[in-house]
């Protein structure tokens, strides 16, 4: 059992040693090599626990999409109401501990990687899934379920659109700017009246606080990255 464990965590290091080296040197310039200096232990301990670089890349997107979850489940704990459940998985998708510049660049990268690795496929679409469900699950306290299938897979598509941009460096959005035009196209779809645009407000901006403190502290960082 403690040799497992031992080779979890080390595949874990592996994999944010290999995420720092896409961000460093992008896709093309990331080798078995790099990742092993960063992760301070030799090629060979690399390729112990990564048959190739195509393994490794692929352990790498499963790395930052787990990121995303460990995020979401965090602000989860904090959420009291449908409001807040559902600004939980916009502000997750944007917190600057995972969505940045150099971040999204290496995001880009790493998907442009997808169609060519049939197991990175499969990952992808598995969170592509989750992402859409979670936006669904919680949206179906506002409209019908099936209008709620319909408005997660609009905003599914448009994070990845500002993932993109931001990361192919066509405009250098910030969290609450990326936060903004995901609240424009989202209020197209659900009741705008008073009382729910204030419930809405108020929910964003604890979330957003909830976010600042809790996914910013060493504990956090330190617990996202072990696992």
């Amino acid at each position: 059992m403690r040799s497992r464990s031992i080779r979890t965590i080390r595949r874990a290091e592996l994999s944010m040693a290999a995420f720092e080296a896409v961000v460093l040197y992008g896709l093309r310039g990331t080798t078995l090599e790099k990742v092993g200096e960063i992760a301070g232990v030799s090629k060979g301990v690399v390729l112990h626990h990564f048959k190739d670089k195509g393994s490794l890349l692929e352990a790498v997107i499963r790395r930052t999409n787990g990121m995303l979850s460990t995020s979401l489940v965090e602000l989860y704990r904090h959420a009291e109401t449908p409001y807040e459940r559902l600004w939980a998985v916009i502000i997750a998708n944007f917190h600057e501990s995972i969505f940045n510049q150099a971040v999204c660049q290496a995001w880009v990268s790493l998907m442009a990687e997808v169609p060519h690795n049939r197991e990175s496929q499969r990952v992808q679409t598995a969170n592509y899934a989750r992402v859409a469900s979670n936006f669904a699950h919680e949206l179906k306290h506002f409209v019908p379920r099936e209008e709620a299938r319909t408005i997660a897979r609009h905003l599914n598509l448009l994070i990845d659109g500002i993932w993109v941009r931001v990361g192919s460096r066509v405009e250098p959005l910030d969290g609450a700017q990326s936060i903004g035009d995901l609240e424009y196209e989202l209020m197209k779809f659900l009741p705008t009246d008073e009382k729910s645009l204030a419930k809405h407000k108020a929910a964003r901006e604890k979330m957003e606080n909830v976010a600042r403190i809790a996914l910013g502290t060493r504990a956090f960082l330190e617990n996202s990255i072990s696992r």
